[in-house]
Parts: structure tokens; C-alpha cells; sequence
């Protein structure tokens, strides 16, 4: 990846996550998005199914 370009991505993860952050799981009714992580990565996963939804590495 390109300087620039690996620059960009680490601004974006953070408002990526917050854009998420809160909205409602489309896997199950009770579930909303929250910070967590997934296999040791950063991921917003479903608080309430632990279905993962991104996953930042």
C-alpha cells in the first residue's frame, strides 16, 4: 500500500467505527453494533448475537 493511501486508512478506521457504532444488528432484533474484537483485530460485532460485522487489520 501506498504511503499516502496507509495514512488515509488509519484516519478513516476511527470514523468508520463510529459511523457504526450504535446502528442496529440486521441479524438479530435486540442486537446493536459495538467495539469489540474478533480474532484479535478491531471489529464492531453485534453485542447481543457476538456476530461480527468489520473487522480492521
Amino acid at each position: 500500500m501506498a504511503k499516502s493511501q496507509s495514512s488515509r486508512a488509519s484516519r478513516d478506521e476511527p470514523r468508520l467505527l463510529r459511523l457504526l457504532e450504535g446502528r442496529p444488528c440486521p441479524y438479530c432484533a435486540e442486537g446493536e453494533l459495538t467495539r469489540d474484537t474478533y480474532k484479535e483485530n478491531l471489529a464492531m460485532v453485534c453485542a447481543n448475537c457476538e456476530t461480527p460485522h468489520v473487522q480492521l487489520w
